[in-house]
């Protein structure tokens, strides 16, 4: 079944308008590891080589709804297999990181190299599959993991949406495990400082960012499996929607912490004709910034 020329426009217009928000969500992050050498430590590292993995994602998006078995269809079927999964698999290891910081207290900032095989090789890997079995096809309204056979169907749960349910589960484990770590190691004391207040109510965001993107992603192709051939617009229209939503999201939440606002202040600072930016920038003089060569994961700190 396909949709009319009405319906994948309209798909394809919020889309590319929630894409390009998380696009330049994304872009200010690496913008800013690239622009500030203050911020390369080892967890915004991290988050910098996610916010790629959302790029990467959204190119994939703006290729709109290519013809079924044309190069430019297969080709964004891999792109979007490799790079959401990708984005999903840095998620997870920013809370594995995160946990074994501070449950641990593990140095983690030379496990890079493994960090970047997980995040980029596995899916890479995982995403030259379903080529073996010509599995990139037209899904509906762009081109993905076809579920016009079995091993489509198998592809598609075995690689993506089991990992991702997976990353959830996990994620949603690690927060549990900090927030308890952290509200007992201060329980003697007379107040929990606020950088570990503001860690325990924003680490709750990271697995709700997944379930929110992804919901009804999973309800969609839950319905392609039990009805294939018959495509429902309006859960189309829900997942191309909250999915476009992830870069922004993932921005706001890991990347938007005190020591890359006060980065920005600083800079916009020098420049006269931007200075009136400042103050709207710049963190509440609570937020203290990173200190250069200063790696806030490993000293129980966050990547907010």
């Amino acid at each position: 079944m396909t949709f009319t020329s009405t319906q994948d426009s309209l798909i394809l217009g919020f889309t590319l308008t929630l894409s390009a928000v998380s696009f330049i969500g994304a872009s200010l992050i690496i913008v800013s590891y690239v622009l500030f050498p203050p911020l390369r430590t080892n967890s915004f590292t991290l988050v910098t080589l996610m916010s790629l993995a959302d790029i990467l994602v959204i190119i994939s998006y703006f290729l709109g709804d290519p013809t079924s078995g044309t190069g430019l269809c297969t080709f964004q079927g891999l792109l979007q297999q490799f790079a959401e999964l990708s984005s999903i698999l840095w998620s997870t290891i920013i809370a594995w990181t995160l946990y074994t910081a501070v449950v641990h207290r593990r140095d983690t900032s030379k496990m890079l190299h493994k960090f970047v095989v997980v995040g980029f090789g596995v899916p890479f890997l995982l995403a030259l599959f379903p080529l073996t079995t010509t599995s990139y096809d037209n899904t509906g309204a762009w081109c993905w993991i076809t579920a016009d056979d079995v091993a489509g169907q198998l592809w598609r749960w075995l690689i993506f949406y089991g990992p991702l349910w997976s990353a959830i589960g996990f994620n949603s484990y690690s927060v549990y495990i900090v927030r308890k770590g952290l509200k007992s190691a201060f329980a003697g004391a007379d107040e929990m400082p606020k950088k570990y207040k503001d860690l325990i109510n924003k680490l709750k965001w990271y697995p709700i960012i997944l379930v929110f993107c992804w919901f009804w992603g999973t309800v969609n192709r839950l319905q392609n499996a039990f009805n294939p051939g018959n495509e429902v617009f309006w859960l189309y229209f829900m997942q191309a929607f909250f999915r476009s939503t992830q870069g922004a999201l993932n921005a706001v939440a890991y990347g938007a912490q005190g020591s890359v606002r006060e980065e920005w202040a600083r800079w916009l600072s020098d420049r006269p004709r931007m200075g009136w930016l400042v103050e709207k920038v710049r963190p509440p003089m609570t937020e203290a910034p990173v200190a250069e060569g200063e790696d806030d994961l490993s000293t129980d700190e966050t990547v907010l």
